[in-house]
């Protein structure tokens, strides 16, 4: 039996030099199934290839944490080699497992590869690029998240499921490697079923997971069927593969899964990506669609315009995932609506992208809210601007009749000027 570990590799012609013995040499502990020359070969060899390992080099052509996050997502240990301090310090930016400095010892990379624990039992399905979005077809999985100063990314991850499971049915998840709390809210006890609960079930590949989540699922009127997150989500979902492979199964089990994301998905000190930022990073990975939450206050909007930075340019999440909500416009403190759009608008055009669904602060809904224990857009009220700005959101997302994902029609740059018998570019193409 050959327990060589099997390497895909991401480096540059330089550094694949410096490991060359290691790699290729009569003794070497590993097996190579294929390497990529640029980011985009990357893509191609993660959806062909079951691996066990990736090496990466800092400075590859096109390389961002959205190739970490989706080694990662399929159970592949990462494994950055640098040439000096500055590689080092690129590389933990990228969310790699292990950083090793060249030159190293004699099977070091063998070492490395296999990790201090055996893989998962059951190895993850090769992930979709990102550019494409999610996983395939089977999967509807919206991922939610906001940004430092709490613009409300919670509130609008519990109404958006609590709206698409009035629709077609599905659950909430909540993936949160920081605090994870929808356990006070809904008065139920993290230990009796979790998010750690369904990832071990996956790793050992248990039968009867449906059943297992059934039970584990916290079900109270007026919002979707709630998974809450792991009491200690470090501990039990920070194994490559781990959060994601939940995830996936889930989807399988429900017509649509909204995922309430942790905002820590940058490198929370200069050179390293946090274990609760890498569990984060791997549950964007296999989303169809990603919505970011921004708030309309001065402090809100800074961190927003931030983490629409690190979606972008840090994780390459394509415009074609990506959806933007301004939450709590009109809200006491928050700016006015032209100055909001006088900061963000600009700022999303560099990306094609634009507001998706404007937010208002409704005080009567939110007091209502709070004394009936729902969702905000679980609660009827008069004019209620909040649920009708979600309920268009999901119109935009899926075709009516079921949770199937509508392409994401990209806008178009408007035109400074028309002269006579130019043509006018429409707003938006499919």
């Amino acid at each position: 039996m050959n327990d060589r570990p099997r390497i895909l590799l991401a480096l540059t012609p330089l550094v694949e030099r410096e490991v060359e013995a290691e790699l290729f040499g009569a003794t070497t502990a590993l097996d190579v199934l294929g390497s990529a020359a640029d980011a985009h070969e990357l893509d191609e060899l993660l959806r062909t290839h079951r691996a066990d390992a990736l090496l990466v080099s800092p400075d590859l052509s096109g390389l961002a944490g959205a190739h970490a996050a989706a080694a990662s997502a399929a159970g592949l240990r990462v494994i950055g080699l640098a040439l000096d301090d500055v590689g080092r310090e690129a590389l933990g930016t990228l969310g790699v497992d292990e950083i090793l400095t060249l030159p190293i010892d004699e099977g070091a990379l063998a070492n490395a590869a296999r990790g201090p624990a055996p893989p998962p039992a059951k190895p993850a399905a090769p992930p979709a690029s990102d550019s494409a979005g999610g996983d395939g077809d089977d999967s509807n999985v919206i991922v939610v998240l906001g940004s430092k100063g709490a613009p409300g990314a919670s509130e609008c991850a519990a109404s958006l499921a609590a709206l698409a499971a009035g629709r077609w049915g599905g659950m909430l998840v909540e993936v949160d490697a920081i605090g994870p709390s929808l356990d006070v809210r809904l008065g139920a006890d993290a230990h009796d079923g979790s998010l750690a609960g369904v990832a071990r079930a996956v790793q050992h590949d248990e039968p009867g997971l449906r059943d297992l989540v059934d039970r584990w699922l916290v079900d109270r009127p007026g919002w979707a069927p709630t998974l809450l997150g792991a009491p200690d989500a470090v501990r039990d979902l920070a194994r490559s593969g781990s959060a994601a492979n939940a995830v996936r199964a889930l989807a399988q089990l429900h017509p649509l899964v909204v995922c309430d994301v942790g905002f820590l998905i940058s490198a929370d000190d200069p050179d390293r990506v946090s274990s609760m930022a890498r569990v984060h990073r791997e549950t964007l990975s296999v989303g169809d669609a990603v919505v970011l939450v921004v708030g309309a206050r001065d402090v809100q909007l800074r961190h927003g315009l931030a983490q629409l930075t690190e979606l972008t340019e840090g994780l390459g999440v394509a415009p074609e995932r990506l959806r933007v909500i301004v939450n709590g416009v009109g809200a006491p403190g928050a700016a006015a609506r032209v100055e909001v759009e006088e900061a963000l608008l600009p700022r999303l055009a560099e990306y094609r992208l634009g507001v998706d669904a404007w937010l208002p602060w409704d005080s009567r809904a939110l007091a209502s809210a709070r004394k009936q224990g729902l969702p905000l857009a679980s609660v009827r009220v008069l004019h209620g601007g909040y649920r009708r700005g979600l309920e268009q959101l999901l119109d935009d997302l899926f075709l009516p009749a079921a949770p199937v994902a509508r392409t994401r029609r990209q806008r178009l740059t408007a035109p400074t000027s028309v002269g006579t018998g130019e043509e006018v570019a429409v707003p938006w193409h499919r």
